[in-house]
């Protein structure tokens, strides 16, 4: 008799979930981000480069599925301004008999990515919702720009800014956030994005989008 039961209810909860007509909507979406690349860069157990975070932007349009009230699909298509702040301690010598000069030089890089995420939305309100689903990229470009330069005044090596062409284009990782609906039309979402692949060898991503969603 439990066992039956069981069932039952079972299957009232799969007809509950997954027996209603789907719904697809609309809508934009933008905000700002906070991005930065891990691990900082060591060499022979020393940190050679810090990477600290820098603020961008996002911008783009979604199609929401909902399977029911409580499950729903969420395909995104965002362009971003992301990438880093770095640091690092250099040691100079301009003249060999000299004492070497040392500074800290750091540089900003800016990405222009094209994202899609494919968010799983679970809902255990009306309004309030957690997502979770992975995250393909793919970086149109990337610069890098020196912004503090100790060594200008003694004729420094370093460039004023740089294009990396040959430096990896994709990026794939894993993204969890949550959500609001204030209205009908209007949220706000919170999303981390954590790379899981090593781009150059070297790095990975690491993403905090903060952001308004409208639907159409």
């Amino acid at each position: 008799m439990r066992k039956i039961t069981f069932i039952i209810g079972l299957a009232l909860l799969t007809t509950n979930i997954f027996g209603q007509n789907t719904t697809t909507e609309y809508g934009l979406k933008a905000g700002i981000n906070y991005s930065k690349y891990t691990p900082n860069l060591e060499f022979n157990g020393i940190e050679v480069v810090d990477f600290n975070g820098k603020f961008g932007f996002f911008v783009g349009g979604f199609v929401n599925v909902g399977f029911s009230d409580i499950l729903k699909l969420q395909p995104e298509l965002l362009f971003a301004l992301q990438g880093t702040n770095t640091s690092q301690e250099i040691e100079l010598r301009f003249e060999p008999d000299e004492a070497p000069i040392v500074g800290e030089l750091k540089s900003r890089v800016t990405e222009s990515t094209i994202s899609l995420p494919i968010m799983l939305q679970i809902y255990p309100s009306e309004k309030f919702y957690i997502e979770i689903g992975p995250q393909l990229g793919y970086i149109v470009s990337r610069k890098e720009k020196i912004t503090d330069d100790p060594f200008t005044e003694f004729g420094s090596p370093f460039g004023v800014s740089e294009d990396c062409p040959n430096c990896d284009k994709f990026d794939f990782g894993a993204a969890l956030g949550v959500g609001y609906n204030l209205t009908s039309q209007i949220g706000i979402n919170a999303r981390y994005f954590a790379g899981l692949i090593e781009r150059n060898n070297t790095i990975k991503s690491s993403v905090i989008n903060l952001g308004v969603n409208y639907k159409l």
